[in-house]
């Protein structure tokens, strides 16, 4: 596949801003961390800086996104609205083997290892597959964090197929259940987006959220965390996550 450079870009934002009446658009790839645009108006040009993620697109995939951001810049709500060719693009594995090495050079506080210093994120998830609570994930990219971070204990970029565990869990004085509990809620975030776009946290998730056995101990916990109150606790993983 060719790839798009700046000047293809251009012609191909112009082309398509033209139906939303823009006649003078500058554009140009830019090293975002994460999947997203920014643009600025001057008068009666319009720039445009466009996540560099994008450079292995097609032409649809980019006549896409470029239509979703026209139409953001029109709607009240921002809500995006894609494509088909451009959500197949950023779902497919292609997207992720380009992609995502640029993502975790890009990620300043990621370890960049499943193992740690007391849990091992790579066993974890085994066991989870095991029990059934979640589906197959060996595309996933699991880390620790470098830094550890108390009220936000994990992240997931779910089209890059990488998640983060706060290095705050990483602590023999804390359950096992708690970085268990962490990594299935962003586990889940993969696999029920990969069914259906973007989900947040609705009742479905929710739903699955709390076939987590000891879900509210481990909740409990992560507020005990937050507000720096720690005290030892259980390790016992395997005893603790079973499919009811």
């Amino acid at each position: 596949m060719k790839m798009c450079d700046n000047a293809r870009l251009e012609a191909i934002v112009n082309s398509v801003g033209k139906n939303y009446g823009h006649d003078q658009i500058k554009a140009q790839f830019y090293p975002f961390k994460e999947l997203k645009s920014t643009w600025k108006r001057n008068g009666s040009q319009l720039s445009l800086r466009v996540s560099d993620y994008l450079r292995w697109a097609d032409e649809q995939v980019v006549e896409d996104y470029a239509c979703s951001l026209f139409c953001r810049m029109k709607s009240k709500n921002r809500r995006e609205l894609y494509g088909e060719a451009f959500k197949n693009w950023i779902q497919s594995k292609e997207f992720v083997e380009k992609n995502r090495p640029i993502y975790l050079q890009r990620s300043r506080n990621l370890k960049l290892s499943s193992s740690g210093s007391t849990f091992n994120l790579d066993e974890i998830r085994y066991e989870l597959e095991e029990s059934r609570l979640i589906k197959n994930s060996s595309d996933a990219y699991l880390t620790w964090t470098i830094n550890g971070n108390r009220n936000r204990v994990g992240y997931c970029s779910v089209i890059m197929k990488v998640i983060a565990i706060s290095s705050v869990l990483d602590s023999p004085s804390v359950p096992s259940i708690v970085p268990a509990y962490v990594l299935y809620h962003e586990m889940l975030h993969l696999e029920m987006n990969s069914e259906h776009f973007f989900t947040g946290h609705g009742s479905e998730f929710r739903r699955r959220e709390r076939m987590f056995p000891k879900w509210n101990e481990a909740e409990l916990w992560l507020k005990k965390i937050a507000k720096e109150r720690v005290t030892c606790g259980d390790t016992s993983f395997i005893r603790d996550v079973k499919t009811k």
